[in-house]
């Protein structure tokens, strides 16, 4: 019923259940406290770096490291220009280490896509008097329908 042990213990699932949990309690923060923390991201980070190893050996980490920098580089004009927050940025790196590129990337884009509907949405509900939304909450919804199987 529900899987011998080393399914359970496999590093795929583990990483997994902590990235779910990992985007569910940054989401909390940024909409609690506006903030994504360091606290979170970092540890996430390396754990997704380690699970990565231990699959895929030094490729692995070359992947993270690759993705890791695709996001700083893409997102650090919207950073400067005030449309992005830090945490934000940093949410999405730690995001990458625990998938593959292409995973990532399917998410990365769903993540905007979603946060673009939301920021739409908004924008219409408060007469354009709400400018800002929390980003940490479309990231955390394409992790979830990523770990859902739907891309």
């Amino acid at each position: 019923m529900y899987g011998n042990l080393e399914e359970i213990l496999n590093p795929v699932t583990c990483g997994n259940a902590a990235l779910g949990c990992f985007a569910a309690v940054s989401a909390a923060t940024d909409l609690y406290c506006g903030k994504v923390y360091n606290i979170i991201t970092i540890p996430a980070l390396c754990l997704g770096s380690l699970l990565a190893v231990q699959r895929y050996g030094a490729m692995g980490l070359l992947e993270i490291l690759c993705a890791v920098g695709f996001t700083v580089l893409l997102l650090s004009p919207f950073y400067r220009a005030g449309g992005l927050g830090a945490g934000d940025i940093k949410l999405l790196a730690a995001v990458s280490a625990f998938m593959p590129a292409e995973d990532y990337l399917r998410c990365f884009a769903g993540a905007f896509l979603i946060g673009a509907g939301a920021g739409i949405l908004r924008l219409l509900l408060t007469k354009g008097r709400g400018h800002t939304i929390h980003m940490a909450v479309p990231v955390a919804v394409s992790v979830m329908i990523h770990l859902a199987g739907f891309y």
